[in-house]
């Protein structure tokens, strides 16, 4: 999202995302995971695929 007015802009993830990198978690696990995400993020990385994949992996570890 751009914001012209405020000078802002801001990159939505969404539960949709975090089920992309981990197919197996449902719409309220993969929320607590983007919850967690803004949580625990640091501003020097941001948010990747490869961090939600972790605080997931985190949270919700997989099974062998």
């Amino acid at each position: 999202m751009i914001d012209e007015k405020t000078k802002t802009i801001a990159i939505e993830w969404g539960v949709e995302d975090v089920q992309s990198e981990r197919p197996d978690l449902d719409d309220d696990q993969a929320w607590e995971v983007l919850k967690a995400v803004v949580d625990r993020h640091d501003a020097n990385i941001g948010v990747n695929w490869e961090y939600i994949g972790a605080v997931a992996d985190d949270l919700y570890p997989e099974e062998n």
